[in-house]
């Protein structure tokens, strides 16, 4: 595919991958684990059997499919049952997402402008921060890239032997059910590109005979893994991190997609000007802006329609694949202007404003989870007391004491862990409490504590540690 680029050009290509990578992992670890991160790392313990491994699942993450946690489990047994290890498996989503972007946007548009797409998909901070967290978005990004891609080879097959076609196929249908079992609005992208080879059927008298023979095989095999979790999602009355219509509109979650309200108004405006400017490229026989264009529409438009008729579902993680549209239609109808200044001023703009942006949040990023980190190595420099009690009001404490009890290799061996009782050991001296103050809505003292005397407190964000002594 690459073989009539220039050489300068893979070389570029590939050190844009290089860096793209590199900044995922230059601070893979630099932030603790959400809760829901908590969640997936307790339910994927390797240590315990597939039949405990699937009550887990429907137990505390029964909204997403189980494939992500599977792996998860897989990959811990494989390495080591600590929460760094674990953020690597969607590191390693995360870059080959990177390095398919650039394929993808060639398979599109047979010139430079996989340059501009592998760029701005290394520097989308919304991405680099999903590929730092253990949760399924990144395995959703990464499927959805290449679901995307086969069908791009369906589209465009230039092979006529059969054992090609037979491969594609499989390739494809293989694909597909993997990616529609990660996330239930990964079937967004199934709708787009059946609504697209219709177009191409009826309107453009194109026939796509691979794609849909394909589809019979990709709904079987999907619903023989997927129609109990169906059938169970549609019955929920709400879900999980919903928005309301207003909070879509105020520009369709591009400010989060690409790090402020400025560059996604950047973004969202450069987008409708280069889909008004190159209308007339979307409907012809051998146009491939039109399946992006329809994913980048149905992303919003299904969702909408589905919150109006059952219950509000949308959110920006859930549809995150919708960054691949956005990034390849305007990295590579850019190249479709015919004046250089605009072109060259449009390019300016959003390379300029990503570059600064990216530099912004890789070096003055703000640490926006629990620091439970900082509060272990305050009470190790602190004081020798191993006792450590967890505080919490809700039923999640099990999920936080899991983290912390598997934080480092040896910590086991360094601290006590449990959850706080009123009905404290009658030989305890000294303890320390630990509160994620979301969890006890910000308020981390504890209930009759008339025979405890405080002695220290420690403040990280979104953790509070207090030593306590035992009159």
């Amino acid at each position: 595919m690459f073989k009539i680029l220039e050489k300068n050009s893979l070389n570029i290509y590939f050190f844009i991958v290089f860096i793209g990578i590199f900044t995922i992992w230059y601070q893979l670890n630099l932030e603790d684990f959400w809760l829901d991160e908590m969640n997936s790392f307790w339910i994927a313990d390797p240590n315990i059997s597939y039949e405990e491994f699937l009550k887990r699942q429907k137990k505390s993450d029964y909204h997403n499919p189980l494939l992500f946690n599977l792996l998860l489990k897989q990959f811990l047994y494989l390495t080591e049952y600590n929460p760094s290890y674990a953020r690597f498996l969607p590191f390693i989503f995360g870059s080959i997402s990177i390095f398919f972007f650039g394929i993808l946007s060639y398979q599109i548009k047979k010139n430079n402008s996989f340059l501009i797409t592998t760029l701005l998909a290394s520097l989308s901070i919304y991405l680099i921060k999903y590929a730092q967290e253990v949760r399924p978005y990144s395995l959703l990004l990464m499927l959805s890239i290449m679901n995307i891609f086969l069908y791009y080879l369906i589209l465009n097959k230039s092979h006529r032997k059969i054992i090609y076609n037979y491969a594609l196929s499989v390739s494809f249908i293989i694909i597909s059910v993997f990616n529609y079992s990660t996330n239930p609005f990964s079937l967004i992208i199934f709708f787009s590109q059946i609504t697209n080879s219709f177009i191409n059927f009826f309107y453009l008298k194109k026939k796509d005979k691979t794609f849909f023979f394909s589809l019979i095989p990709i709904i079987l095999i999907y619903l023989l893994f997927n129609y109990n979790y169906l059938i169970n999602q549609i019955s929920f009355s709400s879900y999980q991190l919903s928005a309301d219509i207003v909070n879509v509109l105020d520009g369709l979650y591009f400010p989060r997609f690409f790090g402020s309200k400025f560059m996604g108004y950047i973004y969202l405006l450069t987008l409708i000007y280069l889909l008004l400017f190159n209308r007339k490229l979307f409907f012809y026989k051998n146009s491939n802006y039109l399946p992006l264009f329809i994913i980048f529409i149905y992303s919003y438009l299904i969702p909408l329609i589905y919150g109006l008729i059952k219950t509000p579902v949308l959110h920006d993680r859930y549809i995150i694949f919708v960054i691949i549209p956005v990034i390849l239609l305007i990295s590579c109808l850019i190249n479709e202007i015919n004046s250089k200044k605009i072109k060259n001023f449009i390019i300016f703009l959003i390379l300029a404003s990503t570059l600064l942006n990216h530099y912004i949040e890789i070096f003055n990023r703000e640490i926006k989870k629990p620091e439970f980190k900082q509060i272990i190595n305050y009470i190790k420099k602190k004081d020798n007391e191993k006792n450590i009690f967890y505080y919490d009001n809700t039923e999640s404490s099990f999920l936080v004491l899991n983290y912390l009890k598997n934080l480092t290799p040896t910590i086991q061996n360094e601290f006590n862990f449990s959850e706080f009782s009123n009905n404290l050991p009658t030989d305890l001296k000294k303890f320390w409490l630990i509160c994620y103050t979301p969890q006890v809505n910000f308020d981390c003292n504890i209930p009759n504590s008339k025979n405890l005397e405080l002695i220290d407190v420690k403040k990280k964000y979104l953790i509070e540690a207090k030593l306590y002594k035992l009159n």
